[in-house]
């Protein structure tokens, strides 16, 4: 086995060296993402003091030839603007809110969710935002959306159907993970986070369904009907809601002003309409393969008393919450207010159903309010690229993507705390990033990136120069 590892680590270390000259780090960074979403920890993992994963392994190579570029290309430096630091300082509080914390009982719980949710999406940030970029790289990017969200919509129809012979991964189907088993909950096993990923995927085919030929759109039309029976599988209400939101708004500043106003209005009747005739029906929905309806229309109950939890937790700290991670070491003790008539100690083995409160209680003002910053300032930035006449087509589909992908993100989030749902701060700040990196040269991009590949070649002709200079001299 030692001379197998051995011969494993040469080979490895000669592809390494091979792909650190030629590898895009924009399509290695996307690569993270989809192996970390299909091939996860659930399919394959090593447990330790930090559980490592195929996609993590991935993240650190990434990580580690970014720097190695950043410190050879000495003729593209590094500039941090506003939404850089901005980033900087929301990751740094975390860190900072959860080593103050006077947590009882801290553990290493708190720690692990800021390198998973927080640090590790950061690096996202960095690589998308700072690694170069061309207009090659943005096309594959949503042909790579394209392409998962088929995959994912197909998955979900199969699993909702139990036809387990069409699922892939096998985990999805396990009933070992039994959390969501009977809806479209992906290989994320999570039915939000993949809903999340439809609506991402959806927003990326009606892109590219608009600029194809007739053929072509007939083909897209095809995957929009599998991505969004997917999004229905996930029997998630804010999933739905979301991913009509999503698509609306890529397709917002593509309308005549007049069709916005009657849409809008239609939506909002269409709306009342549903919640009036059908609102029973949503609210007693039978979702889960081993959950009744009844239950799953308590589930809506728990929200008001997580909200006054949290409402008792911030009054006593508002500036700078319990600590992130820290919510239940400290929970239990504020759900013994007697003035609420509610059962609040019934919510206390649950995570806050909102992102935004998440925030706040474990955070306060200052992280809560770093972060709504951060996403006003995504939102605005990926309105301005997606409407701009100077930026390229795929850097006004990466805004409207960034759009897509953002309001999917917020209105999960009021829902539940998606900031803790495996992989989607993963992808938001991959986005968020594109949408930095597009910002910053007003879309205006190259169509490919040679850089690398001639700065590889002028090194193999100088070492080969060198060497017949050595010979001859000889």
């Amino acid at each position: 086995m030692e001379f197998l590892g051995l011969l494993f680590a040469l080979a490895a270390g000669v592809w390494g060296i091979y792909l650190a000259h030629r590898v895009s780090l924009q399509l290695l960074a996307l690569v993270v993402l989809i192996v970390g979403t299909v091939f996860g920890p659930v399919f394959f993992a090593i447990n330790g003091p930090i559980q490592f994963s195929i996609d993590r392994i991935l993240w650190f190579v990434m990580l580690g030839l970014f720097a190695l570029r950043s410190l050879r290309d000495r003729t593209r430096p590094i500039e941090l603007n506003r939404m850089d630091w901005l980033i900087v300082a929301f990751v740094g509080w975390l860190l900072l809110s959860m080593v103050i914390s006077d947590a009882p009982q801290a553990g290493p719980e708190p720690l692990a969710r800021w390198i998973f949710y927080a640090l590790l999406p950061m690096g996202m940030y960095i690589v998308a935002r700072f690694a170069r970029l061309s207009r090659f790289e943005l096309r594959v990017v949503q042909r790579s959306f394209i392409g998962l969200g088929i995959y994912l919509g197909l998955t979900a129809l199969a699993e909702k159907a139990e036809l387990k012979s069409l699922v892939f991964p096998r985990f999805i189907i396990d009933p070992e993970y039994i959390e969501f088993l009977g809806r479209g909950r992906g290989p994320l096993l999570n039915p939000t986070g993949n809903g999340f990923l439809l609506s991402i995927g959806i927003a990326a085919m009606l892109l590219a369904f608009q600029h194809r030929s007739r053929f072509a759109r007939l083909g897209y039309g095809i995957a929009m009907l599998a991505a969004a029976g997917g999004v229905f599988a996930t029997l998630t209400r804010s999933v739905w809601i979301a991913a009509i939101a999503a698509v609306s708004l890529t397709q917002f500043n593509r309308i005549s002003r007049g069709i916005r106003i009657w849409a809008v209005v239609t939506s909002l009747v269409l709306a009342g309409g549903l919640a009036i005739g059908f609102g029973d029906q949503i609210l007693n929905l039978k979702r889960d393969k081993n959950l009744s309806a009844s239950a799953a229309a308590d589930s809506i109950a728990l929200r008001p008393m997580l909200a006054v939890i949290a409402w008792e937790m911030f009054k006593e700290r508002p500036l700078t919450g319990v600590g992130y991670g820290h919510y239940f070491a400290f929970n239990q003790q504020y759900a013994k207010a007697t003035e609420w008539e509610m059962p609040l100690r019934t919510a206390t083995s649950y995570h806050q159903h909102n992102v935004l409160l998440s925030y706040l209680v474990d955070t306060g003002l200052i992280g809560a309010g770093l972060w709504i910053i951060m996403a006003i300032g995504w939102g605005m930035k990926a309105w301005q690229i997606s409407r701009s006449s100077s930026a390229c087509p795929e850097a006004q589909n990466i805004g409207l993507l960034m759009i897509a992908t953002l309001s999917s993100y917020l209105l999960n989030g009021m829902f539940q705390d998606v900031s803790i749902i495996p992989m989607l701060n993963m992808y938001l700040f991959y986005f968020a990033g594109l949408t930095v990196a597009v910002d910053s040269v007003d879309g205006r991009l190259p169509e490919r990136n040679y850089a690398d590949r001639r700065r590889a070649v002028v090194d193999r002709r100088a070492a080969g120069a060198m060497e017949m200079k050595t010979v001859s001299s000889r």
